[in-house]
């Protein structure tokens, strides 16, 4: 086994040899690669082409050495070691696996395993290949390097930048931006050769230029601000300055071509958004038994929300003018991460002060960690209400059950249930049928003293048959007494026949049988066409909604008596002449007069018929607004003309941008449209940009109606004859 291992250590050197030869090769190759990746990508491609180069370089360097493996040692050591007399591949069988000669053989060997020790197996160094592949990486490395980075602002109106040392006007060799965000973002420092950037509002940029030759002095240049000056430092200029607006700029220095501009976008923080998650809606009841409430909120915002935040609760009571609150403020912690938060906690209603009609309003502000101002957001207001009709006892544990209201069927229902009931008839009992006939009436009762106060009418108020006593014969009943025992109002009188609805009083007739939250105005008041802004139906939809009422009573009469075959027929009058009231016009009448102009009494009975109707002006010669646009978009087409193309105006079309730059959408872009342009009248490409952007600015002319135009002789007689 001692003889074995010094052979295997002699090819484990080997094997390294190899892997060292292969990286002293393939490393230039994997350093082009990563500059190359820097400079058009920056640090991320710098890393990325890296460790894909190691690992390709890797991968074939082992697969390199796999080749020295157990024959290529066995054929090396017989090649370079005569006494082992070409039995080197017996010292690595199993000594018991060797019969007779083969083993003797062995033994031999293994005492001239001393000669072993002294070999060197190890391949020789490539060294051309070596020396050619770093020559090589040194020239291009350099070559991408000096080389200007896609996207800057070494493309100038010349054929190309002079090379470094070369004696003419500077030239840019590289421009890099450091972008530093403000801190509140928590956004890192980054840096890029692209000149256009994208940067968080209040973010500071500062530019890296190299120049060659070396100019005096240097600065960058923002058309509508003060422009930045370069220090030198070396072979570098650098300058920075805040960005809080979008901007566009431009480097400049002395004798440099004049450059094209670029543009900086500042995007502002975004306020933090409230959202209610618990409960789903912003108004809700108390329900029987709740004693307490837990409100959850959910706050986003782009950078981050302070974990602290203020909850205001306000408890208002009473009624009507006699109404107060109670205001106080507490303060939330939150949970989650800083960009998405949620805030909640529980109040307690008895503590808080609550009774029947008090409601309970609760209000989140929140704050994001933008410097120096911070956006202060309020969310929505959610509010818990206890209805008066809830506190029939002292303790929220023993509430009475909430009074749903009461839903009116409509008229098309009220015929589905009637059709329906007459087809069940074969099934049910006499009572049952006669009982859910007098169900429908009821809803038929509702739905008609609905639409009797349109005319004036009261509600009926009475026992279980919905207020109407059951009529004994064909004759209309009497209507029954309201509960102050006063002559109750026909329903088809006008409103003015009441002669003290000016004197109505709170508490005059209790509230009907409809639920607050449905027809509260039912509820708490009259529904009577009255006021300075009265509503009245013209003598024919008065007189369709009287036939709709009779129709709806002879309807109701008959299915009080258990008779819906009979009904069936008024409640179909009674629909279509809903439909028609439904197509009338409202009339809103003012009390005061209207304000006509006085008559002249000296043209009366004068025959005088001059200056009665007034000429039409002539219509105002206006100038379009965007003359300018239009005038430089035709001046920009390629397209042969037979006229006079006008002039390219740009100073003008400058102008009317600065003037129109609240209602483009991108102001930016077409100014440095124009900008380039002056600069590069030869760029066709240039033209074909700024004449995209002039026609998307351009406001759209309003839709205007055209005349109809004359009709030939054929189309002339067609309409005689149809005449």
């Amino acid at each position: 086994m001692t003889a074995v291992r010094v052979l295997l250590d002699r090819q484990r050197e080997a094997q390294w040899r190899s892997v060292a030869d292969t990286l002293a090769i393939g490393l230039p190759a994997v350093g082009v690669a990563s500059a190359l990746g820097w400079r058009l990508f920056g640090l991320a491609g710098l890393i990325a082409a890296g460790v894909f180069g190691l690992g390709v370089l890797s991968v074939f360097a082992i697969g390199r050495a796999r080749r020295l493996d157990r024959d290529w040692l066995i054929g090396a050591l017989d090649a370079r070691l005569p006494g082992f007399e070409d039995s080197s591949a017996l010292l690595f069988r199993d000594r018991d696996d060797l019969p007779g000669l083969a083993g003797l053989q062995r033994a031999r060997i293994e005492g001239r395993i001393g000669d072993a020790r002294a070999v060197d197996l190890r391949p020789a160094w490539s060294l051309r290949p070596i020396a050619a592949s770093g020559a090589a990486a040194a020239v291009l490395t350099t070559f991408i390097l000096v080389w200007p980075a896609p996207g800057s602002s070494a493309r100038t109106t010349t054929d190309g930048p002079p090379a470094p040392g070369a004696a003419g006007p500077p030239a840019i060799t590289a421009v890099r931006l450091r972008i530093t965000p403000p801190a509140y973002t928590g956004l890192p420092v980054r840096e890029q050769t692209a000149l256009d950037a994208s940067v968080p509002e209040g973010s500071r940029v500062e530019w890296i230029v190299d120049f060659a030759p070396q100019p005096t002095t240097a600065r960058v240049d923002v058309p509508d601000g003060r422009a930045t000056p370069l220090l030198r430092d070396g072979s570098r200029w650098t300058g920075s300055r805040p960005v809080d607006r979008p901007t566009l700029y431009r480097i400049a220095a002395e004798g440099l071509p004049r450059q094209r501009l670029h543009r900086l976008d500042a995007v502002a923080d975004v306020a933090p958004v409230v959202q209610l998650i618990e409960p789903d809606r912003q108004l809700l009841l108390v329900t029987p038994g709740q004693a307490r409430w837990t409100p959850v909120f959910e706050v986003s915002d782009d950078y981050g929300v302070l974990d602290t935040a203020t909850l205001r609760i306000t408890v208002t009571r009473g009624d009507g003018e006699t109404i107060t609150f109670e205001q106080r403020s507490t303060a939330l912690t939150a949970t989650g991460e800083a960009r998405r938060r949620r805030f909640s906690t529980t109040l307690d209603l008895a503590r808080e002060g609550m009774a029947p009609g008090s409601d309970l309003i609760v209000q989140l502000v929140v704050s994001d960690n933008r410097a120096p101002e911070r956006h202060i957001v309020e969310g929505p207001s959610v509010i818990l209400r206890w209805p008066t009709d809830l506190g029939l006892a002292d303790g929220l544990d023993s509430m009475a059950a909430p009074v749903l209201p009461v839903y009116f069927a409509s008229q098309r229902q009220i015929i589905i249930d009637m059709e329906a009931l007459i087809a069940e008839r074969p099934r049910l009992d006499p009572a049952r049928f006669v009982s859910r006939s007098d169900a429908i009436g009821n809803d038929q009762a509702r739905l008609r003293n609905r639409y009797s106060q349109f005319m004036g009418g009261e509600n009926e108020v009475g026992g279980s048959t919905g207020g109407i006593a059951l009529p004994t014969s064909d004759a209309p009943p009497a209507p029954a007494l309201p509960t102050n025992d006063a002559p109750a109002a026909s329903r088809f009188e006008r409103p003015d026949d009441h002669p003290d609805h000016e004197g109505h009083q709170e508490g005059d007739t209790a509230p009907s049988g409809i639920g607050h939250a449905e027809d509260v105005l039912h509820a708490f008041g009259h529904a009577h066409d009255e006021g300075d802004a009265a509503t009245l139906f013209d003598p024919g939809t008065r007189s369709t909604l009287s036939q709709m009422l009779n129709a709806m009573w002879s309807s109701e009469r008959a299915l009080r008596q258990g008779r819906p075959e009979d009904a069936l027929p008024f409640a179909n009058i009674a629909l279509e002449l809903l439909k028609q009231a439904q197509q009338a016009t409202r009339i809103f009448l003012r009390r005061t007069g209207s304000d006509l102009p006085p008559v002249d009494l000296s043209r009366r009975l004068s025959g005088r018929r001059d200056d009665i109707v007034a000429e039409d002006p002539p219509p105002p010669v206006r100038t379009p607004a965007d003359t300018v646009v239009a005038e430089a978009w035709r001046a920009l087409d390629e397209r042969p003309t037979s006229g006079r193309r006008p002039s390219l105006a740009l100073g003008a079309l400058e102008r009317w941008v600065r003037e129109n730059r609240g209602r483009l959408s991108d102001p930016l872009a077409l100014g440095a449209a124009i900008d380039t342009v002056r600069n590069e009248p030869g760029c066709l490409d240039c033209r074909r940009r700024l004449r995209a952007l002039l026609w998307s600015a351009m406001e759209r002319p309003p839709v205007a109606v055209r005349r109809r135009e004359a009709p030939g002789t054929r189309g002339q007689r067609y309409l005689d004859a149809l005449r």
